[in-house]
């Protein structure tokens, strides 16, 4: 194992970053799509009651705390002090920090925990202020407080699970960290299923009981348990054994405390960019739905195009930069936004060039008026730059605690969130109604690109080099403009013939278009010699000749 990680450094780097970004992605994708379902069968089961609002409230707040906790960032915090031993095979330090960091982790979560428990009765009377002084509330409490109770031992597993993910990652191994997701949310669709089973669909409030809580509730904690029990597996499988330690007092793990302190920082303005936003969509009405919506399709590119690779790099970036190797890890680092650009660039062109037919297909219920169906196409219009935007971002912050500077997130945070305010400010003096709306999202866009590319001159910067093997972002991104531009004109005018009543025909011939537009553009990185592709499709014939023998 040590072996095979060793090798990955000293591979090259382009099909050592196909390989292992492929392994993330295929299983990313997976874990998304049994998200999805859970979501939908959540829906189905719960329906459109105060109930199903309050247990998905109450499902998604321990992750928002874990989130404001830095909890999504422990992975870049931790990898880089475990890649040197990890090259080294030393699993005696590899365990010594791992098991350390758990146990901070440990007693920091499980202190949080504690404090969501006690405040439990406040955060139900939060949950419950739209439904003050109606016949509801009084059934809203009685359900709230014990959820709230039962869901939040959800952050302690957090921690684990992302403990026992990074471990695995700096070790080179990426597809069960992102494949035991999917566990998680079996678990909670089997509670969901039992539910329907045992007592129908639609339940009302009033009618909810202890059992009931103490189902979806313990069901949905139970599964992020079971998502750790994995990751951990996956960590026992390499040869290491976490064990609960005091970890305060290893150097180690003092160094990650000390880059913990701007990660928090990192964490908090991140998240209140995104509040701000939400509250800020409620200017028109349907505007949150819409903006939810397309936050949603915003998210899928990364999570499949950036992420990955960012999870992929983290580790190679880090041992580089412990050894010195500046020139391996500037090339490391280009190719790595090379490869991630060559998905996120025709994603982010897609998504702005087919917003209004897309918008037909996710605008249903209420939604799907001819109101609705323009308010999720301009959002899809406005969310577009931020798709590589925010790729670009995940990757230069990964790349930037690769090389220990935390600062440099932060500050691109900052950025990113006072261009936000500074267009939103601009948009409210100058627009109105569903284009005010646009505005937000545009000003959203355009700080997401800009922050990145100016985390992106940092690292450059730090690097000393050109980064010579990035791939000729003008020409790429000025020919993406010009063949999803074509491609946008073709299904507007596809909508507007004589096919449009016909939806099955009319779909079949825009899904062409822009499988036609993705292929060109595909076509020109290839022709422009991208570093990527002849990894990328080197990875595909030899995972073909492996299933083949």
């Amino acid at each position: 194992m040590i072996d095979a990680c060793d090798a990955a450094t000293k591979a090259p780097p382009t099909s050592t970053l196909v390989s292992d970004t492929a392994a993330s992605a295929v299983w990313t994708l997976a874990s998304r799509l049994t998200g999805f379902a859970r979501v939908v069968l959540i829906g189905a089961v719960l329906g459109p009651t105060y109930f199903g609002n309050l247990f998905q409230l109450a499902n998604q707040l321990p992750w928002v705390v874990f989130e404001l906790a830095i909890g999504s960032l422990l992975y870049a915090l931790l990898i880089p002090e475990l890649v040197t031993a990890v090259a080294d095979g030393d699993l005696e330090s590899v365990e010594r920090i791992a098991s350390g960091f758990l146990g901070v982790v440990m007693m920091g979560f499980s202190a949080l925990a504690v404090v969501v428990a006690v405040a439990a009765p406040l955060i139900a009377r939060l949950f419950a202020l739209p439904l003050s002084s109606t016949a509801s509330e009084a059934d809203f409490l009685r359900a709230a407080l014990p959820l709230v109770v039962l869901t939040t031992p959800q952050l302690v597993g957090y921690g684990m699970a992302m403990t026992g993910q990074a471990v695995q990652q700096a070790m080179g191994r990426f597809a069960l960290p992102a494949a035991a997701a999917i566990v998680e949310n079996t678990v909670l669709i089997a509670a969901l299923g039992v539910f329907a089973l045992r007592y129908g669909t639609g339940v009302p409030l009033n009618e909810i009981r202890a059992e009931h809580l103490v189902l979806l509730g313990g069901g949905a904690s139970l599964g992020v348990f079971l998502h750790a029990v994995v990751q951990f597996w996956g960590v026992r499988r390499l040869g290491i054994r976490l064990r609960l330690r005091p970890g305060w007092s290893d150097p180690a793990v003092a160094r990650i405390l000390r880059t913990a302190v701007p990660s928090s920082g990192t964490a908090v303005l991140n998240s209140v960019r995104l509040l701000v936003l939400m509250v800020s969509a409620n200017v028109v009405p349907g505007g949150v739905v819409a903006f939810q919506l397309a936050l949603n399709v915003l998210n899928l590119p990364v999570a499949l195009g950036a992420k990955p690779v960012a999870y992929a790099s983290l580790p190679r970036l880090s041992l580089l930069h412990k050894r010195g190797q500046r020139a391996e890890a500037s090339r490391s680092y280009g190719e790595s936004i090379a490869f991630a650009g060559l998905f996120l660039i025709p994603a982010a062109a897609a998504v702005a060039a087919i917003g209004r037919l897309v918008a037909g297909g996710l605008a249903l219920g209420e939604m799907a008026t001819d109101d609705g169906r323009r308010l999720v196409a301009l959002c899809l219009l406005g969310v577009g730059g931020a798709v590589l935007g925010e790729g670009l971002f995940q990757i230069t912050t990964s790349a930037s605690y690769a090389f220990d500077d935390p600062i440099g997130p932060l500050r691109g945070l900052a950025v990113r969130l006072c261009l936000t305010l500074m267009g939103m400010a601009g948009a409210a003096l100058t627009l109105e109604g569903p284009l005010l709306l646009f505005g937000f999202l545009l000003a959203m866009s355009a700080g997401d690109v800009i922050s990145a590319l100016l985390l992106h001159r940092r690292i450059a910067g730090r690097l000393r080099t050109r980064l010579s093997t990035v791939t000729p972002i003008g020409p790429v991104l000025v020919s993406t403009a010009v063949v999803y531009g074509a491609a946008a004109v073709a299904v507007e005018l596809l909508l507007r013939s004589e096919l449009a009543p016909l939806s099955q025909p009319a779909s079949f011939l825009a899904a062409a278009i822009v499988f036609l537009a993705t292929s060109a553009v595909f076509a020109l990185m290839v022709q422009w010699s991208d570093p990527q592709v002849p990894g990328l499709l080197a990875d595909i014939r030899h995972r073909q000749r492996r299933s083949a023998s």
